[in-house]
């Protein structure tokens, strides 16, 4: 199979009737089609981009340089319908089918990357000295088509035939009362686990180890009349907005004091637009 590539282009004004076209970057690996394939997000206020090229995913500097590639082999070569990177916390989510997988950065040891400083007139641009390692997974019930992070990283939404949200669980949360018991016998037996040292001290430290990883759960989902295409937390993540492929209305969404999310339909995007920013 031929290799397919993006070309960045650096155009150079030499004259005013002259345009010269030099080559600046090569990026391999095509985006996957579709508006849901590629994000920009930000780690420590250093920004970058992430798209899916098949299966894998590509991390971009804001130089465009190539930081790290995640292979997707591990995921049976699922070809990646959706990504969202969060804009504070660097935080990677991907949709393989129904399977969304979470990854969070790393910082290196050694920051000796080649695009570690670069100045410009009048602007100074440090170093993506981090690598995306994988933290979690969850599954959803349908094939997800969008995903959206809210500011802080700990809320994700998947949206598809359903909408769900996810809320990031911390071992803290599942120690000291939640409303689902099930999770909180769970980190008791994985705590347990890791304190008996007669004869099972490797199956209790797994054990101890899945405990302490952060888990992901629906605390809500609804199904809508037709699937949803386009999804996106407001910026202080009080309010979410779906809307489906062709649809004249946008579904703008709310939480009540009971913790259940409300449907609030706007006809216009001016009302969208007042919502948005006059929260």
């Amino acid at each position: 199979m031929k290799a397919n590539h993006w070309y960045y282009l650096k155009v150079l004004v030499e004259s005013k009737n002259t345009v010269k076209m030099n080559l600046h970057q090569i990026v391999s690996g095509a985006c996957n089609a579709g508006d849901k394939c590629f994000a920009v997000g930000s780690v420590e206020g250093v920004p970058f981009t992430a798209y899916a090229a098949g299966c894998n995913i590509v991390i971009l500097a804001s130089t465009f340089e190539r930081v790290q590639i995640i292979p997707g082999a591990i995921h049976d070569y699922i070809r990646i319908s959706s990504i969202d990177c969060s804009s504070d916390t660097g935080k990677i989510a991907a949709a393989y089918d129904d399977v969304v997988c979470i990854y969070e950065p790393t910082p290196l040891i050694h920051n000796t990357s080649a695009h570690s400083f670069k100045i410009k007139p009048g602007l100074l641009f440090k170093g993506l000295d981090y690598r995306w390692v994988q933290t979690g997974s969850l599954k959803a019930d349908s094939a997800v088509r969008a995903l959206s992070w809210n500011l802080e990283g700990t809320r994700l939404l998947t949206a598809g035939c359903r909408v769900q949200l996810w809320h990031l669980r911390s071992q803290d949360e599942g120690g000291s009362g939640s409303r689902s018991p099930k999770n909180t016998v769970t980190f008791t037996l994985g705590g347990g686990a890791g304190d008996d040292g007669e004869g099972h001290d490797g199956d209790g430290d797994t054990r101890q180890q899945e405990s302490e990883q952060p888990s992901w759960q629906c605390v809500w989902k609804a199904e809508t009349a037709i699937p949803v295409q386009h999804l996106a937390f407001s910026p202080d993540g009080t309010l979410f907005a779906t809307c489906g492929e062709n649809d004249r209305l946008v579904k703008i969404w709310y939480e009540n004091r009971h913790g259940e999310h409300k449907l609030l339909l706007m006809a216009n995007v001016e009302n969208l637009n007042y919502i948005e920013n006059g929260r």
